[in-house]
């Protein structure tokens, strides 16, 4: 087992789990654009961005995987 320090940070919500480490490198947002039913708001986009999904609004998710092929960084996972 390794004793090197786990450097990813994974939010996870129901269905939905975000490496925030990764939307710290992000520029295109483009996550909050390609969700058509609103799953997803980028908190801080000129600073640290930080993609969230919007807990009254994951129920709505048909996981259609359109964000986690636009997310570019891969920082998006659905089960």
């Amino acid at each position: 087992m390794s004793d090197a320090p786990d450097k990813s940070k994974i939010v996870s919500y129901k269905f939905h789990h975000i490496d925030t480490n990764k939307c710290k490198r992000c520029e295109a947002f483009s996550c909050e654009d390609a969700c058509f039913r609103g799953i997803y708001k980028v908190l801080n986009k000129d600073s640290e961005p930080m993609c969230v999904v919007v807990e009254e609004r994951e129920d709505h998710c048909i996981k259609c995987h359109i964000c986690t092929t636009a997310c570019k960084l891969r920082a998006i996972t659905i089960d």
